[in-house]
């Protein structure tokens, strides 16, 4: 299921500027704002955060001690915290309602698309494996990938069996064994994700050494 688009809540990783411009847009946006009649903390405390914060930011920046720089950092904090608590009040108040959330001033975030099945998996290859009768495959890993299932046969007319389904987790290094010398296999892989298993990637073979 979906998550309902919400207001973002970490504020004290932004740069100071940053920061400075949020919590004015945000005040500006939520005073008056009849969707928002009673903030928790209250505006003018945020304010009073702000202010203090602003004009230690003003003072770290001229030519002076490392000690007006941390003052102006723990000053940051308590903006910071203040900013998160409103940020829950107006995700309790809005629901997830975007116009609703949007009024607020704060920066929200996108809603989750459905996850989608993976793309067949691509380049794979085969080669030498690091004993006799064993063969390596690697192939391009993708984003987002919980596993990796694949299957290996001998190469026959007719054509034999898949191989049980194995997995892996790593897109390298992967090693088939035992094999029959002077035989070629074969190998498919696929993806899987929270939505499920990906299509078969085109079989790849090679003669085992």
């Amino acid at each position: 299921m979906a998550k309902k688009t919400k207001a973002l809540i970490s504020f004290a990783r932004m740069k100071d500027d940053e920061l400075v411009v949020a919590a004015n847009t945000i005040i500006g946006a939520m005073t008056d704002n009849t969707n928002y009649t009673t903030p928790v903390p209250a505006l003018a405390d945020i304010q009073a955060l702000l202010d203090d914060f602003s004009n230690k930011l003003a003072i770290s920046r001229k030519p002076g001690s490392p000690e007006d720089t941390a003052i102006k950092d723990e000053s940051k904090l308590p903006l910071a915290e203040a900013l998160r608590q409103l940020a829950y009040y107006v995700n309790t108040i809005a629901q997830g309602h975007l116009s609703t959330l949007l009024s607020s001033g704060f920066p929200v975030s996108s809603p989750d698309s459905p996850t989608l099945l993976p793309v067949a998996v691509e380049h794979v290859r085969m080669s030498d494996g690091p004993q006799s009768g064993q063969a390596r495959f690697d192939f391009a890993s993708q984003r987002g990938i919980r596993m990796y299932e694949y299957q290996y046969r001998k190469v026959t007319a007719p054509e034999s069996e898949w191989s049980d389904r194995l997995r892996t987790t790593s897109s390298r290094r992967n090693i088939l064994a035992p094999l029959e010398v002077a035989q070629r296999y074969e190998v498919r892989v696929r993806a899987i994700n929270t939505a499920g298993a990906g299509e078969w990637s085109q079989p790849v073979s090679m003669l085992v050494r």
